[in-house]
């Protein structure tokens, strides 16, 4: 959290938490158990996001429309 306020006060303004320079890459690992809590996660984020999407007349958008790259291992794969 101090990073960020730091980061805040040396460049000024507020803190940006999407970068919109790079790729934004969802890796799914894991299997069983934790590559099923991994997609329930993805779910409740992508279930915010949708929120605050609607609360701002915005259609809706699934996790290919956020990420550049999603990929992943067993369950999560």
């Amino acid at each position: 959290m101090d990073r960020i306020q730091a980061t805040t006060i040396k460049r000024g303004g507020d803190p940006n938490p999407l970068d919109t320079t790079g790729l934004c890459l969802l890796s799914l690992d894991g299997g069983g158990v934790r590559g099923l809590s991994t997609l329930y996660i993805l779910k409740s984020v992508m279930n915010r996001l949708n929120h605050e999407r609607k609360n701002n007349n915005l259609p809706p958008v699934k996790p290919c429309e956020v990420f550049d790259l999603i990929g992943g291992t067993s369950t999560g794969g």
